[in-house]
């Protein structure tokens, strides 16, 4: 089952110059997917035009079967999850516990069954001991995660990262991606779509689609996608570290999987 159909999508900011050109595109049930590509290729458009902050000129966009148009928009944002890219412009609480609780609140959730989801979906992000910490006391990743217990605490089928670490440091980075790989475990069915630069979190993901110029340059495996790097580079895209010691290994007449190659790299950094 899809959870994300797009079909001859065309979408202009200038009604001049088309950031997508008859762009089709299907998302399965399940799956998490990275969209990769330069500034200025549609990335973040494309979660704006999926979640209805914009509007579609063209063509046509279904979530979980259903049209996206201005009958609709309030059940398929019901669906859907977003978490932006500044930490600091997600807080609307004075505190993580009020933060987790908006979303909750504006949904007429009860107050007895809303302290159980917040405790519920704090503890799953890591974020249960900070309760009543004050944003301004939380680090960038605490702040996403806060952010991401918000989102899951409505119970979505599809969360969208929007370029949610590219403000991040290493650290941050990295406890993002730890909980999206927890999130994949104890939600299978949620379908999670990532908006990125970040080649290595591509890795870890089903589906890696890379966008260039509004149009589907490359999708695939993440296997698939970067044995392809000179397309790679023609598109102003790096590859994950394990794919050039891969194809430097090759170079010198050594093959290795990338699985060996990872674990190579980890018993190294240990």
């Amino acid at each position: 089952m899809r959870a994300i159909e797009i079909k001859n999508l065309t979408f202009s900011y200038d009604k001049q110059e088309k950031v997508f050109n008859n762009l089709s595109l299907d998302i399965e049930k399940g799956k998490y997917c990275v969209v990769l590509g330069r500034n200025g290729s549609g990335k973040s458009t494309l979660a704006k035009l999926i979640t209805g902050l914009l509007t579609i000129q063209e063509g046509q966009i279904k979530v979980d079967g259903i049209e996206i148009n201005e009958k609709n928009i309030y059940d398929i944002r019901n669906r859907i999850g977003i978490v932006f890219q500044n930490p600091d412009n997600q807080f609307i609480g004075a505190t993580v516990r009020d933060d987790i609780a908006f979303g909750l609140e504006n949904h007429l959730v009860a107050q007895d069954k809303m302290d159980q989801i917040i405790n519920e979906y704090a503890q799953k992000v890591g974020m249960d001991k900070y309760l009543d910490k004050e944003p301004s006391n939380l680090s960038g990743g605490q702040k996403q995660r806060v952010a991401i217990a918000g989102v899951l605490a409505m119970t979505p089928d599809i969360v969208i990262f929007d370029e949610a670490t590219s403000m991040l440091d290493p650290k941050g980075k990295k406890e993002i991606k730890e909980v999206i790989l927890k999130m994949r475990e104890l939600f299978k069915d949620m379908t999670i779509l990532s908006i990125t630069h970040d080649v290595e979190e591509a890795l870890l993901a089903d589906e890696v689609i890379v966008v260039d110029n509004g149009e589907i340059a490359i999708q695939g495996t993440p296997e698939e996608v970067f044995i392809k790097d000179d397309l790679l580079k023609k598109l102003s895209l790096d590859i994950p570290f394990v794919y050039k010691f891969k194809n430097l290994l090759g170079k010198n007449g050594i093959e290795m999987d990338t699985i060996d190659i990872e674990k190579m790299v980890k018993k190294l950094c240990q």
